[in-house]
């Protein structure tokens, strides 16, 4: 625990979290900044449940609110929540790539900001993921124009197996399609 301790906000907004009031955490964050300290906080507590819920929360910040979130944006809150994508927890990995998806449509900036940081945590999702990381890795690598990360995409062009993802429209796709699909996005041929 640090020496300022958020004990007040951090203990109400757990409480907030058991009794489901993730509005009312969304309307004291708009009123209150320490509230975000606590939600951004909350995202090395233990328990997966809490994480994944400062995710989701962190998330809907970013869309209503993205004046609150920005000073966290700029300070690196992007790269801890992609590195979130490896939780073990399907709960946490989901808010967290539905969270970072929404970083990068909201703060374009991101993707050049922290491009050499982000690359890399997507290019070890790409190998060491499962298909669902892989396909979600893929999908940002496509959008950040990452050119270098073209070999490791092409080796998943023939993969059938299909992968959900907790972004719009990618549910039941082939890992493979979405490879050859990012593959011509970034100037690649995806019948070699």
């Amino acid at each position: 625990m640090g020496l300022f301790s958020f004990g007040s906000k951090k203990n109400k907004v757990i409480k907030m979290l058991s009794e489901g009031d993730l509005e009312g955490i969304l309307h004291s964050a708009a009123k209150d900044p320490k509230y975000v300290d606590t939600i951004v906080e909350l995202l090395n507590e233990e328990n997966p449940g809490i994480r994944g819920d400062a995710l989701l929360l962190i998330g809907e910040l970013t869309v209503r609110h993205k004046d609150l979130v920005m000073p966290y944006v700029e300070e690196g809150l992007p790269l801890t929540v992609l590195s979130l994508i490896n939780d073990p927890d399907p709960y946490v990995k989901e808010n967290a790539m539905q969270t970072f998806e929404f970083m990068l449509r909201y703060f374009p900036w991101v993707g050049e900001k922290f491009r050499n940081e982000i690359t890399s945590l997507l290019l070890e999702i790409l190998q060491a993921g499962d298909k669902n990381r892989k396909a979600f890795a893929i999908l940002m690598l496509g959008r950040l124009k990452v050119k270098e990360a073209l070999p490791l995409i092409a080796e998943l062009k023939n993969v059938s197996d299909t992968v959900i993802l907790p972004l719009e429209g990618i549910k039941w796709v082939p890992l493979g399609e979405i490879a050859k699909k990012i593959i011509k996005e970034l100037g690649g041929d995806a019948n070699d």
